[in-house]
């Protein structure tokens, strides 16, 4: 099955093929006026040329707000399902960004950017594996991780209740 940012971005792009050929035409329009042998002054050559082109200018501001919005669309739907770094000074940055600016808060970014106990758990065994640690400040904060993790899940389940 083709997923959503995909689909959006399809649209974006026949949409952009769409605002070029009315564009294109657009231009043939106006430069038909030019053919007809006009014998008049610029300004009137101009005026006429606009008026010509005038539906096809109207055609391409609509599709090119629409390319607009599929653009967004796409952007958006890569951000909602893409698996970003988890890390606690990336949390910082972005609760930061989400206090600058409130509508970043819609995308739960740094719920996404915070590591999970078992991101946590997996960079403590690689301190201990590379020798960066003790076996007792292992033991110690695998301890304290997982009293975090209980505690948290309790909170949760007297939050469903």
């Amino acid at each position: 099955m083709i997923s959503r940012h995909w689909l959006y971005f399809a649209s974006f792009v026949l949409t952009g093929i769409a605002l070029v050929g009315v564009g294109l035409l657009g231009v043939l329009d106006a430069l038909s006026v030019l053919a007809g042998g006009v014998a008049a002054s610029e300004e009137v050559v101009v005026l006429q040329m606009l008026s010509a082109a005038a539906e096809w200018l109207v055609a391409a501001v609509v599709l090119g707000l629409l390319a607009v919005v599929f653009l967004v669309a796409t952007v958006v739907s890569v951000l909602r399902n893409t698996s970003l770094h988890r890390s606690d000074r990336l949390v910082t940055v972005v609760e930061r960004l989400e206090d600058e600016y409130p509508i970043l808060r819609e995308f739960d970014a740094a719920e996404r950017v915070e590591p999970t106990t078992e991101d946590r758990k997996q960079e403590l065994r690689e301190s201990y594996v590379e020798g960066e640690i003790s076996d007792e400040e292992f033991e110690r904060e695998l301890d304290q991780l997982l009293e975090e993790d209980d505690s948290s899940r309790s909170k949760a389940y007297e939050f469903e209740r």
